[in-house]
């Protein structure tokens, strides 16, 4: 096939930010020139973007990070995922009458991980005022800002099924004829409390009035926390795990995160010269299928949260476990479905090197589907992935295995790249997907992120973009148009330690900004 680019990347020698909104990019950028450094670029980032994108990665959101310091040479990772609530229990949820976890409602929240993962992101490498990082947000709360493609189309699709919550009809019901690309949207409640955390930090969101209103809103739909769940919540500091391939060194995240399940399929794939056939072949799509299946059932069955699970990390992310795999299991039938979600990924690199890989997400659009009227906070759906058996399985303040997760590569030593996109369940499959366009067929950043993609949906589903061949035979096939419902990629490439590249996916709404 001849691949088209879509989106021009931006080019500069000196700080780039790449998010799914062009006003969250530039919310980051103005830091940058403000001499502010990567981490402070990405907190204004991410606060934005709770703006900006409600549905995809609002104040109710968790949030994950790799933070590469190029003055110490050394990545760091954030958790920010939260728990649930003390009194919920598998127990319960059974006497309740469910036999799997509800998809939507008060019972699928966790606490939501985000300001507090942004706010300890600030104390341990932040150098500008954590207030003024959440300037433009506030702005774009209080004074309004224009609808993107991507939350016109989420409200006017939702519009029916969330039209019940108080919150969503206070913001989001406008009238008969509903949003329209380009209409204001004001989002008073949520300025005030973006106000509250910029004056309290952390501390005004998990102390004080703003927790005191989700947990009595949420309460009053049916759900089950104390304002302790709330105030005695904290993030987890982690050190990334990673697999070489084919001399890159891949870094993502450790469990809950499906991180490792990346890992496995790189390593799986690495069992085989994928590279000698073309990019959009029959082949590649078979293998990356049939690998995907194998990663997948190994992540049903193993990964968990560390604090209540022995998650065997080392042996599921080696690469003697990824060739047995690949012996015993090639062509292995399984029965999984897997499920779409919403989020929001962006990359910050700033003049002196630091980069950050970043995500945040309610899971599914807007969440569960509660938006707590008072303070303008739309709550994820974040708990509705565990299970009721296994390594999953829900219990009291425990946090569920995670979607999120994000990408830093290395060559040789030096950091040179930050991906990652949207999907969901699909995540591993995506980064494994433009892990190999980078590695294995050499492409350049733009071309890995909007090159065509195919990503195994459980059982023998398959999604094939236009310009990917398809299997002839074995898998109940569904052609999407190019560019297509397959996530959205954002990604950063620092070359030689000078030029800075920042690429936004064409299948989203974003631009890259820098200077």
């Amino acid at each position: 096939m001849v691949f088209r680019m879509y989106k021009t990347p931006f080019m500069g020698f000196n700080g780039v930010v790449a998010t799914e909104h062009p006003l969250a990019s530039l919310a980051g950028l103005r830091v940058l020139m403000r001499k502010g450094n990567a981490i402070d670029a990405t907190i204004a980032s991410s606060f934005a973007l709770t703006v900006l994108q409600p549905h995809l990665g609002g104040l109710g959101s968790d949030f994950f990070a790799l933070v590469y310091l190029r003055d110490e040479d050394k990545l760091y990772g954030i958790n920010a995922g939260g728990w649930v609530p003390s009194k919920l229990s598998l127990e319960i949820l059974k006497s309740k009458g469910f036999s799997r976890m509800p998809k939507k409602g008060a019972l699928t929240i966790v606490v939501p991980g985000l300001v507090a993962g942004l706010f300890e992101l600030h104390e341990r490498f932040g150098v500008s005022n954590f207030k003024d990082l959440l300037g433009d947000a506030i702005g774009y709360a209080e004074k309004g800002f224009p609808l993107s493609r991507g939350l016109s189309f989420a409200i006017r699709v939702l519009k029916e099924e969330l039209g019940n919550d108080v919150g969503f009809r206070k913001i989001f019901i406008k009238s008969q004829n509903g949003w329209k690309i380009g209409d204001y949207l004001v989002q008073r409640e949520l300025g005030a409390t973006l106000r509250k955390v910029a004056e309290e930090g952390s501390n005004g969101f998990y102390k004080g009035n703003v927790a005191e209103s989700i947990v009595e809103y949420v309460n009053s739909q049916g759900g089950m926390f104390s304002v302790e769940d709330f105030s005695t919540y904290s993030p987890e500091w982690f050190d990334p795990i990673s697999t070489d391939y084919r001399g890159i060194t891949v870094y993502e995240m450790p469990p809950p995160t499906m991180g490792p399940t990346a890992l496995l399929i790189l390593n799986m794939l690495e069992n085989h010269n994928v590279g000698k056939h073309p990019p959009d072949s029959a082949y590649r799509v078979t293998l990356g299928i049939e690998l995907a299946k194998i990663a997948y059932e190994e992540r049903d069955r193993k990964l968990g949260d560390p604090r209540f699970v022995d998650v065997p990390l080392s042996d599921f992310i080696s690469k003697d476990y990824a060739e047995r795999l690949v012996k015993e299991k090639l062509h292995y039938k399984v029965n999984t479905t897997l499920f779409r979600g919403d989020t929001t990924y962006f990359s910050v690199a700033d003049k002196e090197g630091n980069i950050v890989s970043a995500i945040q997400s309610l899971f599914y659009a807007f969440g569960s589907g509660l938006i707590d009227p008072n303070t303008g906070v739309p709550l994820n759906a974040r708990a509705s992935y565990f299970r009721f058996n296994g390594p999953n399985v829900v219990s009291p303040r425990k946090r569920p295995v995670h979607t999120l997760s994000s990408l830093i590569l290395e060559k040789e030593g030096d950091v040179f790249a930050a991906l990652g996109a949207s999907g969901g369940e699909f995540r591993p499959q995506q980064h494994a997907l433009l892990v190999s366009n980078l590695v294995d067929y050499n492409m350049p950043l733009w071309e890995a992120i909007e090159y065509p993609r195919f990503l195994w949906n459980g059982n023998n589903k398959i999604l094939i973009e236009n310009g990917m061949k398809h299997p002839k035979s074995g898998y109940d096939i569904q052609r999407l148009p190019y560019p297509g419902k397959t996530g959205v990629a954002q990604g950063i490439l620092i070359k030689n330690r000078k030029l800075r590249v920042g690429v936004c996916d064409v299948r989203g709404d974003g631009l890259p900004m820098g200077y």
